[in-house]
């Protein structure tokens, strides 16, 4: 090896060395002197042959193009495009013979070159190698009435020559800064594209020409419908496609491998048939892209609906566009989704561990046309988590997408405890349970809000423990909700709360379209049927509206408030079946009643129940008052018996006498207003009313106030057992006031005659009207007048009855002023 370089280095040192460098740079120079005298002549011959050449790219031009071809000046690029002649043309202007219509070129240029073939050059012929557009406008138009700018090609002539001999095949071409724009105003079509670059070198074949497309594009239109919008509006594209060209089909296909489009990668196949009247194409697209980023690219109709959706992580997508570019509307666009262990956020909530096929198909039925109205999204095997509660759809389908219906099946089994995750602890709170669901909907979509839904099918609850937060109700239970097309069939409620136990039916009629448009007009008819039911606190628990300061921080969510203000709006008409009740003292049974709630207002409009002896039938209306309800009613009394009815109500607070001392029966008719607690207590001193009354088989029996009485005026007679006869007469009652309007007592050992103001507290003014008469032998006599002929004959004794000492009553001589007397 040694050797060998000290030989290399003598030989350079040599005189033959020398001698070869001498030729070889001898060579080049003399090479590169031919070159310039080659390129000097061909400068000189297109000095002499300009005009020569100009009219030949003319001809060529004009030969297959009907219309107007300008060209403002041949130029000569020295070097460009070696070792071919590069002519430039600029200011190149190409009008089609409607021109005068339309105004349209088809295409303007600042420059365009021309690369021709030097050997043809030097046989006095024309052959363009390359075209290279440069700042262009390639613009192709049509207007309503099918006026078109496009048709300047003529129709090549029928010959049985070779193809080289009758045809001009160009090799290559190129843009830079190129504007392609077609736009359709007859059928609403506009593609716009800003061209940065495009390389093509064509190869051509037996059948037509292949090649390698490279571009690099700007879109600023692909929209097939001008009036719904641009796909990949503003997107840029750039990649390579692989063209090829069919003589005998009249067909382009085109095939790219991760063209990028946006910020995604796109695999594309695609054929275009370039027939005349009605060219077809058909697209394949394949990728892996975000849901936003694959809404990006759709037109802004179809953005505005996928953009209140997200899927988080990329799905594997399919899209096949086929049509006739010359139609109207849109082409057949059918998408194709998998997504897998994804997240689904729509505008109520989100989806997690989602799974499901999805398909978007523009002609959803054969032969009503590629439109909104025949669009549809199709779903199948859709699974997920809704808020810890897992969802299986089998099918579902979401047609005609100008007035969307939502069809399909869900499935659901959970434990019923994650039912607050969607309603809010704040509402219900379920501590155990489980929940089976099995619906079919029908689901109408306005502005991406369900509306007007429809489900058939069954939710059924087991062994719940639930909270109603709003009324502090717990109970277990168990739960069936039974969806029909006509109302919700609410089943198997049982609730028991202490001594109360109910169970609860019922039906809400058109329930899930007035849930969600007009939940005012919704109404919840229950049946609760009891053996036992203590009516003060069902009424605490219908009546329970949460104390400001007993709310706790407020966790629930937004959509989970909504649902509750829904639901607390809504109408109950409460059916009330009571086997047994009672109400602070009064016991009663078979009690009917039925009330209507609204917004805690409550409305009694039938009530009946059989208590002490007797039947009590009633209307009432319960209005809220902060934190008081006025209540105002209307109540029957039929022959109930006097000391148990006393007895019921705490004798009405009356301190001289006890129920034991009146017996009878009575009727009456009440007219009042008053007050009551949320827990139904009466307020006192809020009573005001009218009270129409009549007793039958009325005695008195240890009745002090009479006691006393006898002891002044009667000291010979038994006053501690009175019978009277019917008594009837009229009270109004204004807070502690009781007003007693006249009315006679005829008894067997007594009468007397009652007027004036009686109070609870302070304030009694009675006058009594005692004939000392004994009407023993007159309580005989049958003929009334006869008898009240006899009823003040003899001495009549008038007595005031006043306030005594710890509620007990004063008896002393007097009378009331006269009515009659101012």
């Amino acid at each position: 090896m040694r050797q060998s370089l000290e030989k290399g280095k003598e030989f350079v040192k040599t005189n033959r060395f020398r001698t070869i460098l001498k030729r070889i740079g001898y060579f080049c120079i003399g090479f590169i002197g031919l070159l310039l005298i080659f390129f000097i002549g061909l400068r000189v011959y297109f000095i002499q042959n300009k005009t020569k050449i100009v009219t030949e790219i003319n001809q060529k031009i004009n030969k297959n193009i009907s219309g107007k071809v300008s060209i403002g000046d041949v130029g000569y690029k020295f070097l460009i495009g070696f070792p071919n002649f590069t002519v430039v043309l600029n200011k190149v202007e190409v009008q089609d013979s409607l021109y005068s219509i339309h105004k349209r070129s088809v295409l303007t240029a600042e420059e365009i070159e021309v690369r021709l073939n030097v050997f043809a050059l030097i046989h006095k012929k024309v052959d363009i190698e390359k075209i290279v557009l440069i700042d262009t406008k390639i613009d192709l138009f049509k207007d309503k009435n099918g006026v078109s700018n496009s048709n300047i090609f003529r129709a090549k002539p029928k010959t049985k020559e070779p193809k080289s001999k009758t045809e001009t095949e160009i090799n290559e071409v190129a843009f830079k800064n190129v504007i392609f724009i077609s736009q359709n105003l007859q059928r609403n079509k506009l593609f716009h594209f800003e061209v940065a670059s495009l390389k093509s070198k064509i190869n051509y074949t037996n059948d037509g020409w292949e090649t390698d497309l490279f571009l690099d594009v700007f879109a600023k239109s692909m929209a097939f419908n001008t009036i719904k919008g641009s796909f990949i509006k503003d997107k840029r594209v750039k990649g390579k496609l692989a063209v090829q060209y069919s003589t005998e089909k009249n067909r382009i296909d085109v095939v790219t491998d991760a063209l990028g489009i946006g910020d995604d990668d796109f695999d594309i196949k695609a054929s275009f048939i370039l027939d005349k009247e009605h060219p077809m194409m058909n697209i394949n697209i394949n990728t892996q892209i975000l849901w936003l980023n694959a809404a990006r690219l759709l037109d802004p109709h179809l953005f505005k609906i996928l953009n209140h959706f997200n899927i988080t992580k990329p799905l594997l997508a399919s899209c096949s566009i086929k049509g006739d570019m010359n139609a109207e509307g849109d082409p057949e666009i059918i998408v194709d989704a998998q997504i897998k262990n994804n997240e689904l956020i729509f505008p109520d909530g989100s989806v997690t561990d989602c799974n499901f096929i999805g398909k978007y198909t523009n002609n959803f039925k054969n032969g009503l046309g590629y439109n909104d109205s025949n669009s549809a999204v199709i779903i199948k095997n859709f699974s997920g988590n809704y808020e810890g509660i897992p969802v299986v759809i089998p099918t579902a389908a979401i047609n005609n997408l100008e007035k969307p219906i939502a069809t399909g099946n869900l499935h659901s089994k959970f434990d019923v405890e994650k039912l607050g995750n969607v309603f809010g602890d704040d509402f219900i709170k379920f501590s155990s349970g489980t929940a089976n669901v099995d619906l079919k909907f029908n689901v109408d979509i306005v502005a991406l809000r369900i509306s007007k839904p429809r489900f058939t099918g069954k939710v059924d609850i087991e062994n719940a423990n639930m909270n109603y937060r709003p009324k502090n109700l717990i109970f277990q239970t168990d739960i069936l909700l039974d969806f029909t097309d006509e109302a919700l069939l609410i089943k198997n409620i049982k609730y028991q709360r202490g001594k109360n136990i109910a169970y609860l039916d019922g039906r809400i009629d058109n329930f899930l379209n007035l849930y969600y448009n007009d939940p005012e007009k919704m109404v919840a008819v229950l049946n609760l049927n009891s053996p036992f039911m203590d009516v003060k606190k069902l009424m605490g628990v219908l009546t329970y509206n949460e104390k400001k300061g007993d709310v706790k921080k407020v966790t629930t969510k937004a959509n989970a408030k909504k649902r509750m203000d829904l639901v607390q709006k809504c109408q109950v008409v409460l059916n009330l079946n009571l086997k047994k009740m009672v109400y602070s003292n009064l016991t009663a049974k078979n009690a009917k009643i039925i009330i209507s709630v609204n917004n805690r207002h409550f409305y009694i409009k039938q009530g009946s129940i059989e208590t002490c002896g007797g039947k009590i039938t009633f209307t009432s209306q319960l209005i809220p008052q902060g934190d008081l309800f006025g209540v105002n009613t209307n109540v029957n009394i039929a022959t109930v018996d006097i000391p148990q009815f006393l007895t019921s109500f705490n004798n009405f607070g009356i301190k001289s006498f006890q129920p034991r001392n009146i017996n009878g029966k009575l009727s009456a008719k009440i007219d009042m207003n008053a007050q009551i607690t949320a827990e139904g207590d009466f307020v006192e001193e809020s009573g005001r009313g009218n009270l129409q009354y009549e007793i039958k088989n009325g005695s008195l029996i240890d009745f002090k106030p009479i006691i006393k009485i006898g002891k002044f005026a009667f000291p010979n007679r038994d006053v501690k057992h009175i019978v009277f006869n019917d008594l009837s007469g009229r009270l109004n009652m204004s807070g502690n006031f009781v007003n007693i309007d006249y009315f006679k007592v005829s008894s067997n050992v007594l009468n007397f005659d009652v007027e004036g103001m009686y109070s609870f507290k302070k304030g009694t003014n009675l006058g009594l009207t005692i004939p000392l008469r004994n009407p023993e032998d007159d309580f005989k006599i049958k003929d009334i007048k006869e008898r009240e002929a006899k009823r003040y004959k003899g001495i009549v004794l008038h007595l005031l009855v006043v306030d005594g000492k710890d509620g007990e009553m004063k008896i002393k001589m007097g009378s009331l002023p006269d009515k009659n007397t101012k």
